[in-house]
């Protein structure tokens, strides 16, 4: 069953926007049609003659009571005759205060909610709460008198305080705290070391001696003896006795920062009204 669905923007530039972003998404552009009010005539824009008109503005001199407006027209064709919900007061009540309503008619339930999310996406308001806020500066509906909002009325009504609210990032950064340089060099340690040296060396003895001669005194011959002695031979031979194993380890801590944030806070002060009317809840609200 095919639905009706009406975004209510705070500017016709907004309401454009989103209806740039429906038409990406795939919803027909003339299944979109835009209420705003200017001055001037009643308008449309779009190539098709025989097409839904794509934006439709208000004509409006300050007054709402000469040839029904576009608008209207746009409500009479979605409800028929003239006995609209109190509601779509508020519908008309946005446009005068210069809203734009953006309507897109859906065929199928299951683009509803994607058309519903890409308005709010796109900065549709929230009726009711726009309600509210009005009600809390004296209104009590829809008068069809009443002369739209000039530029400078919509300006002070839309009045912005920022609420401003700092939030503490803490990141890292890797700084150079230092680190260790391993040299190799050769040293030269004088040692001394002892060493039993053996030596020999040849002794002569004579000796008197009174006996008879025998045959073997009187041979010839000779001995020749050998003198040795050690000498200390030196070597070296080298030996790793450690090693300087040169590595990091990792390790982690956790450090608290401590720091303030700023923020502003917005109070609102309800004022007393001037008329005393009681309000009028809105009924049989249309999509959105």
């Amino acid at each position: 069953m095919a639905q009706t669905i009406i975004g209510v923007f705070d500017t016709f530039e907004a309401a454009e926007r989103a209806q740039t972003r429906l038409e990406s998404e795939g919803i027909a552009r003339a299944e979109m049609e835009i209420q705003r009010a200017t001055t001037g005539d009643i308008s449309a824009t779009g190539s098709d003659p025989t097409a839904r008109p794509v934006t439709s503005e208000v004509a409006d001199d300050g007054r709402h009571d000469g040839p029904i407006s576009g608008i209207e027209h746009f409500f009479k064709r979605l409800f028929g005759g003239d006995d609209e919900p109190e509601e779509i007061g508020h519908y008309h009540e946005a446009v005068r205060r210069g809203g734009a309503l953006l309507s897109v008619e859906v065929k199928d339930e299951a683009s509803v909610e994607r058309v519903r999310d890409a308005l709010y996406a796109s900065g549709a308001v929230d009726i009711d709460s726009r309600v509210a806020q009005w009600r809390s500066g004296g209104y009590t509906g829809y008068d069809r008198n009443a002369p739209s909002y000039t530029a400078d009325e919509i300006a002070a009504e839309r009045k912005a305080f920022p609420v401003v609210q700092e939030t503490l990032e803490v990141g890292k950064r890797e700084v150079h705290t230092g680190g260790v340089r391993v040299y190799s060099r050769v040293t030269e340690t004088p040692v001394s070391e002892s060493v039993n040296l053996r030596e020999e060396r040849t002794t002569i003895e004579r000796r008197a001696v009174d006996r008879p001669a025998t045959a073997a005194d009187l041979k010839e011959g000779s001995v020749e003896i050998r003198e040795t002695q050690e000498q200390p031979v030196v070597g070296k031979t080298a030996r790793a006795v450690e090693e300087v194993v040169v590595g990091k380890e990792a390790s982690t801590r956790t450090e608290t920062v401590n720091d303030t944030v700023r923020g502003t806070e917005v109070d609102v002060e309800r004022t007393a009204g001037t008329d005393d009317s009681p309000a009028v809840d809105p009924v049989n609200k249309p999509p959105l």
